[in-house]
Protein backbone atom coordinates (compact mmCIF):
# COMPACT_ATOMS: atom_id res chain seq x y z
CA UNK A 1 0.00 0.00 0.00
CA UNK A 2 0.99 3.65 -1.05
CA UNK A 3 1.16 5.19 2.57
CA UNK A 4 0.57 8.70 0.91
CA UNK A 5 -2.85 7.47 -1.22
CA UNK A 6 -4.27 6.67 2.75
CA UNK A 7 -4.19 10.35 3.88
CA UNK A 8 -7.29 12.56 4.30
CA UNK A 9 -7.06 14.21 0.69
CA UNK A 10 -8.82 17.57 0.19
CA UNK A 11 -12.16 16.23 -1.46
CA UNK A 12 -12.84 14.81 2.42
CA UNK A 13 -11.79 17.84 4.41
CA UNK A 14 -14.96 20.14 5.81
CA UNK A 15 -15.66 23.10 4.06
CA UNK A 16 -13.38 25.47 3.82
CA UNK A 17 -9.77 24.10 3.93
CA UNK A 18 -7.12 24.02 1.20
CA UNK A 19 -4.41 21.65 1.11
CA UNK A 20 -0.76 23.12 1.86
CA UNK A 21 0.85 19.85 0.49
CA UNK A 22 2.35 16.91 1.69
CA UNK A 23 5.77 16.71 3.93
CA UNK A 24 8.02 14.27 5.22
CA UNK A 25 8.83 15.37 9.05
CA UNK A 26 11.74 15.03 10.94
CA UNK A 27 11.86 13.04 13.49
CA UNK A 28 11.81 15.65 16.47
CA UNK A 29 10.10 14.08 20.24
CA UNK A 30 8.29 15.48 22.74
CA UNK A 31 11.10 16.25 25.10
CA UNK A 32 12.91 14.41 22.58
CA UNK A 33 12.59 11.24 24.43
CA UNK A 34 13.99 8.06 22.38
CA UNK A 35 11.89 6.37 20.22
CA UNK A 36 12.37 2.29 20.40
CA UNK A 37 12.06 1.69 16.84
CA UNK A 38 12.83 3.11 13.95
CA UNK A 39 9.75 4.35 11.35
CA UNK A 40 9.95 2.63 8.18
CA UNK A 41 7.84 5.39 6.12
CA UNK A 42 6.18 8.35 7.62
CA UNK A 43 3.80 11.15 5.63
CA UNK A 44 2.02 13.81 6.56
CA UNK A 45 -0.29 16.13 4.40
CA UNK A 46 -1.03 19.83 6.05
CA UNK A 47 -4.28 22.21 5.38
CA UNK A 48 -5.17 25.41 6.05
CA UNK A 49 -8.60 27.51 7.06
CA UNK A 50 -9.58 30.89 6.65
CA UNK A 51 -5.71 33.13 6.87
CA UNK A 52 -3.35 36.22 8.44
CA UNK A 53 -4.18 35.59 12.28
CA UNK A 54 -7.18 34.06 12.61
CA UNK A 55 -5.63 30.85 10.73
CA UNK A 56 -6.02 27.37 11.74
CA UNK A 57 -3.98 24.52 10.25
CA UNK A 58 -4.29 21.16 10.15
CA UNK A 59 -1.94 18.04 9.67
CA UNK A 60 -2.97 14.76 9.48
CA UNK A 61 0.17 12.23 9.48
CA UNK A 62 0.63 8.86 9.54
CA UNK A 63 3.91 6.60 11.05
CA UNK A 64 4.62 3.15 9.82
CA UNK A 65 6.35 0.58 11.91
CA UNK A 66 8.22 -2.58 10.83
CA UNK A 67 5.34 -4.47 12.80
CA UNK A 68 2.41 -4.24 15.32
CA UNK A 69 4.47 -4.96 18.18
CA UNK A 70 7.16 -2.04 16.99
CA UNK A 71 4.03 0.41 16.81
CA UNK A 72 3.05 -0.66 20.46
CA UNK A 73 6.40 0.22 21.80
CA UNK A 74 6.93 3.50 20.03
CA UNK A 75 3.40 4.43 21.13
CA UNK A 76 3.78 3.39 24.61
CA UNK A 77 7.46 5.33 25.04
CA UNK A 78 5.38 8.38 23.65
CA UNK A 79 2.70 7.95 26.58
CA UNK A 80 5.62 7.27 29.27
CA UNK A 81 7.66 10.64 27.83
CA UNK A 82 4.59 12.80 28.15
CA UNK A 83 3.55 11.67 31.88
CA UNK A 84 6.70 13.61 32.28
CA UNK A 85 7.51 16.28 29.85
CA UNK A 86 5.09 18.76 30.27
CA UNK A 87 7.16 21.86 28.73
CA UNK A 88 9.71 22.18 26.80
CA UNK A 89 12.26 25.05 24.26
CA UNK A 90 12.03 24.21 20.89
CA UNK A 91 13.26 26.65 18.12
CA UNK A 92 12.86 29.57 20.59
CA UNK A 93 9.54 28.87 21.82
CA UNK A 94 8.84 27.56 24.97
CA UNK A 95 5.85 24.41 24.37
CA UNK A 96 3.80 23.45 27.16
CA UNK A 97 1.96 20.23 26.88
CA UNK A 98 -0.88 19.01 28.62
CA UNK A 99 -3.13 15.98 28.62
CA UNK A 100 -6.09 16.02 26.78
CA UNK A 101 -9.11 13.24 26.87
CA UNK A 102 -9.82 11.52 23.15
CA UNK A 103 -12.35 9.71 21.51
CA UNK A 104 -10.80 5.72 21.91
CA UNK A 105 -9.52 4.85 18.50
CA UNK A 106 -7.69 1.64 17.42
CA UNK A 107 -6.27 -0.31 19.70
CA UNK A 108 -5.04 2.93 21.79
CA UNK A 109 -5.36 6.60 21.64
CA UNK A 110 -3.61 9.64 23.33
CA UNK A 111 -4.48 13.47 23.24
CA UNK A 112 -2.04 15.87 23.99
CA UNK A 113 -2.46 20.06 24.02
CA UNK A 114 0.34 22.13 23.18
CA UNK A 115 -0.32 25.95 24.28
CA UNK A 116 2.94 27.81 22.84
CA UNK A 117 3.04 31.88 21.77
CA UNK A 118 -0.66 32.49 22.36
CA UNK A 119 -2.00 29.55 20.00
CA UNK A 120 -2.97 26.28 20.80
CA UNK A 121 -2.50 22.56 18.90
CA UNK A 122 -4.47 19.85 19.65
CA UNK A 123 -2.82 16.69 18.67
CA UNK A 124 -4.24 13.55 18.66
CA UNK A 125 -2.97 9.79 18.22
CA UNK A 126 -4.00 7.06 17.60
CA UNK A 127 -2.28 2.82 17.64
CA UNK A 128 -3.77 0.91 14.99
CA UNK A 129 -1.70 -2.22 13.69
CA UNK A 130 1.34 -1.64 12.63
CA UNK A 131 0.92 2.31 12.39
CA UNK A 132 0.63 5.34 14.35
CA UNK A 133 -1.77 7.68 12.78
CA UNK A 134 -2.12 11.41 14.00
CA UNK A 135 -4.25 14.17 13.83
CA UNK A 136 -3.32 17.84 14.95
CA UNK A 137 -5.16 21.18 14.57
CA UNK A 138 -3.94 24.56 15.19
CA UNK A 139 -4.59 28.27 15.48
CA UNK A 140 -5.94 31.08 18.26
CA UNK A 141 -9.40 29.30 17.79
CA UNK A 142 -8.05 25.35 17.77
CA UNK A 143 -11.30 23.05 18.83
CA UNK A 144 -11.24 19.59 19.50
CA UNK A 145 -14.36 18.63 17.81
CA UNK A 146 -12.44 19.52 14.20
CA UNK A 147 -9.52 16.85 15.38
CA UNK A 148 -11.96 14.16 16.39
CA UNK A 149 -13.60 14.34 13.22
CA UNK A 150 -10.77 14.41 11.25
CA UNK A 151 -8.85 11.24 13.08
CA UNK A 152 -11.78 9.13 12.87
CA UNK A 153 -11.95 9.91 9.11
CA UNK A 154 -8.33 9.55 8.99
CA UNK A 155 -8.27 5.91 10.74
CA UNK A 156 -11.11 4.73 8.56
CA UNK A 157 -9.23 5.86 5.68
CA UNK A 158 -6.20 3.83 6.64
CA UNK A 159 -8.34 1.04 7.84
CA UNK A 160 -9.88 0.82 4.21
CA UNK A 161 -6.61 1.20 2.11
CA UNK A 162 -5.21 -1.58 4.44
CA UNK A 163 -7.74 -4.02 3.91
CA UNK A 164 -7.20 -3.84 -0.14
Amino acid sequence: MQLTSALLPLSQMPAGWSAEGDDTPGDKTFCDYRQPHKVQVQVTRTFQKGGGLTATVAAVGIRQYASTSDAAESFTAMEKALETCHQETYQGSVLKYSPMSVDKLGERSLGLRIDSDGSTMLQQFTLDGPVLINVGTGGLDAEADTATKLLRDQVDRYEAAARK
